[in-house]
C-alpha cells in the first residue's frame, strides 16, 4: 500500500491549506483518501478477529471529513492537515468506546477509549470504578497495557475529586480524569513499512481490553 503518495499530499496541503490550492490537488486527494479508506478495510478486517463490532464495519462509516469547520475557530484554514477514522460500533458517530487512527506526517497516531464521552457515560464510569476498583486496575494498571501505550488526559484532569463522589476513596485520581484512553505513537518509517496494517491491528489488540472494559461499564445504567 502507496502511504508515501497520502503522506506527500498531506505535508503539501499543510503548506497550501486554501481553496485554490486544494481544487487544483482534488485528484491528488480523492486518491489518497481512497488508500486512506483502503488501509482503514485492511486493519478493521484484522481487528474483527478479537473485537467482533469491527466485523462488517464500512471504512467509509468511519472517516471524517477532511473539510474543517471554521465557524467558531480563530484558525480559518478550510482543511486538517490530516486523515482520522473513529472504528466503534455504528462508526464515527459512535458514543462507544472505540479506536482511532490519526494518520498525519510526524504525527500519527492510534488511541483507543472514550474521548469526552457524554455526562451520563462518564458518571458511570466513575460509579463502577468505585464500585469494583480492582477490575479497574486490573485493566488500566496492567503493566503490559501501561509499558506499551501512553494514558491520555492527564493534563486536563479535575483539580478535585467529582461532586458526589467520595474524597478519601482510594483511586480518586482516577476519578479525575474527563477521558479514559490509551494512545502510541508512529513514526512516518513505521507508517511505510509493508505491515503497517498488521501492526497497528495488534496493537488494537492489546487495548481491547480498555474498550470492552469501557463498553460493558457503559452499557450499564442500573445505579445512575
Amino acid at each position: 500500500m502507496d502511504m508515501e503518495s497520502v503522506l506527500s499530499f498531506l505535508r503539501d496541503l499543510a503548506r497550501n491549506n486554501d481553496r485554490e490550492w486544494f481544487n487544483a490537488n482534488k485528484q491528488r486527494y480523492q486518491e489518497s483518501l481512497e488508500k486512506f479508506r483502503g488501509f482503514i478495510g485492511k486493519l478493521l478486517g484484522g481487528m474483527a478477529a478479537f473485537d467482533p463490532a469491527m466485523d462488517g464495519l464500512d471504512p467509509k462509516d468511519t472517516i471524517f471529513r477532511i473539510y474543517k469547520d471554521i465557524r467558531f475557530s480563530k484558525d480559518k484554514t478550510p482543511y486538517k492537515t490530516h486523515f482520522g477514522s473513529w472504528m466503534a460500533r455504528g462508526g464515527r458517530k459512535s458514543n462507544d468506546a472505540g479506536y482511532y487512527f490519526h494518520l498525519e506526517p510526524e504525527g500519527s497516531f492510534l488511541a483507543a477509549g472514550v474521548h469526552s464521552p457524554p455526562k451520563e457515560h462518564l458518571h458511570v464510569i466513575r460509579q463502577e470504578i468505585v464500585f469494583n476498583p480492582a477490575g479497574f486496575r486490573e485493566v488500566f494498571h496492567d503493566p503490559v497495557i501501561t509499558s506499551r501505550y501512553e494514558r491520555y488526559g492527564e493534563e486536563d484532569k479535575l483539580k478535585k475529586g467529582p461532586v458526589g463522589f467520595p474524597a478519601d476513596f482510594e483511586l480518586i485520581d482516577e476519578l479525575k480524569y474527563k477521558h479514559y484512553i490509551f494512545s502510541r505513537n508512529y513514526s512516518d518509517n513505521e507508517v511505510l513499512k509493508p505491515g503497517f496494517p498488521v501492526q497497528v491491528a495488534e496493537d488494537c489488540r492489546g487495548l481491547f481490553p480498555v474498550v470492552s472494559y469501557l463498553n460493558h461499564t457503559m452499557s450499564f445504567q442500573g445505579n445512575q
